[in-house]
C-alpha cells in the first residue's frame, strides 16, 4: 500500500463507504425482504437534515475474523428541531443487532456523551439482545450500559423507539427509559425462543 497522504485518505474514504453497509449485498437484501430502512436511514429520518455526525463507524471486534464495521450499532449525535441529541440505532444485518464488546463500548461512550453535554439520549431498537456467542463479555457490557442509564436517569430525557422483534437486553433497557415508543411491528420479549429451549427445554412460539 502507498504511504502518501492521498492514498491514506482514499483508503479512509473506501473504508467509510464499506462501513455504511457492513454486511454488504446480503444485508441490503435482508432489509429489502423485510421492507425496512437501514440504521442510518432511520437516524436521518429522525434528525434534522444533515445534522448527524457518526462516531465509531470503523470500529470492529478486535481479533475476530468475521468482525464487521460498526459491530451492529450506529452511534453519534445530531439535532431534532435544532436541539442537540445523542442517538444510537441497532443494525440488525450485523449479528442481528446483538450486543458484543465493541457494540457495548460504542453505546457506553454515547451515553457518557449525553450525560456530559446534558442532552437527550435516543435509542432506536431492533435487536436480538445479547450476542450469545460472546457469552459473559456481552453481559458485562450490558451491565456497563445499565450503569450509565442510571447516571442519565433524572438528568436527561431517555427515549426508546422499538421497531422490530426485540429480546432480552434490547428490552430491559427500553422499559427503564422515560419514553418508550413501540410501532405496530414491534415485539418485546424477556428472551428469545432459542434461549428458552436451551435453558428450560420448553418450546415457545
Amino acid at each position: 500500500m502507498e504511504s502518501t497522504t492521498a492514498a491514506k485518505l482514499q483508503e479512509l474514504r473506501d473504508n467509510l463507504r464499506a462501513a455504511r453497509e457492513p454486511a454488504g449485498d446480503a444485508g441490503i437484501a435482508k432489509r429489502a425482504a423485510k421492507g425496512i430502512p437501514g440504521p442510518r436511514e432511520r437516524i436521518e429520518i429522525l434528525l434534522d437534515q444533515g445534522s448527524f455526525t457518526e462516531i465509531g463507524a470503523l470500529v470492529k471486534q478486535p481479533g475476530a475474523a468475521d468482525g464487521l464495521y460498526g459491530d451492529g450499532v450506529v452511534t453519534g449525535h445530531g439535532r431534532i428541531d435544532g436541539r442537540p441529541v445523542v442517538v444510537i440505532a441497532h443494525d440488525q444485518t450485523v449479528f442481528g443487532g446483538s450486543v458484543g464488546e465493541m457494540f457495548g463500548r460504542k453505546v457506553a461512550m454515547a451515553m457518557d456523551l449525553a450525560a456530559d453535554i446534558a442532552c437527550p439520549f435516543v435509542a432506536i431498537n431492533d435487536s436480538g439482545g445479547a450476542r450469545v456467542q460472546d457469552a459473559v463479555t456481552s453481559l458485562a457490557w450490558y451491565a456497563e450500559m445499565s450503569r450509565r442509564q442510571t447516571r442519565l436517569s433524572g438528568v436527561v430525557p431517555q427515549v426508546s423507539v422499538m421497531l422490530g422483534k426485540c429480546a432480552a437486553g434490547a428490552v430491559y433497557s427500553p422499559i427503564n427509559t422515560d419514553v418508550l415508543i413501540a410501532t405496530e411491528s414491534a415485539y418485546m420479549f424477556v428472551t428469545g425462543p432459542e434461549i428458552i429451549r436451551e435453558t428450560t427445554g420448553e418450546e415457545v412460539t
